[in-house]
């Protein structure tokens, strides 16, 4: 069982211009192609070893 340390804690703040720099980053790398090209490979194989 978990126990938790009383000793650590955690506190998290938003920073809403990182927030947005981390967005600006994912979008780009999705319209440039890195991302969901795995994705697509992936179900190529999976259709043709079907289809085999």
């Amino acid at each position: 069982m978990f126990k938790q340390d009383p000793s650590k804690s955690f506190t998290f703040e938003f920073n809403e211009q990182g927030a947005n720099e981390v967005s600006e980053q994912i979008m780009d790398s999705y319209n440039s192609g890195f991302i969901g090209q795995d994705f697509e490979v992936n179900n190529e194989n999976t259709a043709q070893s079907t289809t085999e």
